[in-house]
């Protein structure tokens, strides 16, 4: 299954470095990225679908992984670390891919975390910032590789404890959700122990840590990014 659709697109291949336009200063010089680009989102796409390699069917089935899942939000539920959210929606038969591998299961990303939910901008906006405190993340600082902290905002350890709900932690998946950045997501590093972000960046916490990797690679998936931008 997977030989055949890389044969498929092997077009992809032949575009992978190609020249621009002759026109312009320097151009003869520039490469054509799209075809490395359209290349990458394939790989992509077969991983997150489990069509990259062959499964393992000695791999621990998703059933089992999606017990421990529910088992943890129900301790930090009579723990009260998080609210008791209502039931989502099951996945109907006509939702689920006809090619899910052995092993696999569909559900709704409500079920795999603890939050999804936007930030918030601070009482008074850009007025509210200052020259050092606590980092105040915004959509130009979230990048598919990472953040980009050479425009970032601060605000005061006040405000920050006064935005409990738009608080990040370690792991957690940072999405853009508004203007040109949409889909745009990272994880948030370990390196950065606190910070808020603005209403423009949604936060998703898996409620299993190992979990953020695949999250975040699906989220950037040209199936999900598709979803993203259209819905």
């Amino acid at each position: 299954m997977t030989e055949q659709l890389i044969v498929n697109h092997l077009s992809t291949l032949a575009l992978a470095v190609q020249n621009k336009s002759a026109s312009g200063r320097g151009s003869g010089k520039k490469i054509d990225l799209y075809g490395i680009k359209k290349l990458r989102e394939l790989i992509l796409e077969l991983a997150v679908r489990g069509k990259l390699v062959a499964q393992n069917p000695e791999d621990e089935p998703a059933s089992k992984l999606l017990e421990r899942i529910e088992a943890e939000r129900n301790r930090l539920v009579k723990e009260k670390s998080i609210p008791r959210t209502k039931a989502l929606p099951s996945v109907a038969e006509e939702e689920r891919p006809e090619d899910l591998p052995a092993g696999w299961e569909v559900v709704r990303l409500g079920n795999l975390t603890s939050k999804i939910g936007s930030g918030s901008t601070p009482r008074g906006g850009k007025n509210a910032y200052v020259e050092e405190g606590i980092v105040f993340l915004r959509s130009q600082n979230v990048w598919n590789e990472g953040f980009k902290l050479d425009d970032i905002a601060y605000i005061p350890n006040e405000t920050h404890q006064k935005m409990a709900n738009t608080k990040v932690m370690p792991g957690d998946i940072l999405l853009n959700i508004t203007g040109a950045s949409l889909g745009r997501s990272t994880i948030f590093p370990h390196e950065l122990c606190e910070a808020n972000v603005s209403q423009h960046v949604t936060i998703i916490r898996p409620l299993e840590s190992q979990m953020a990797l695949f999250i975040h690679l699906g989220i950037l998936s040209p199936m999900v990014q598709k979803l993203a931008k259209t819905s």
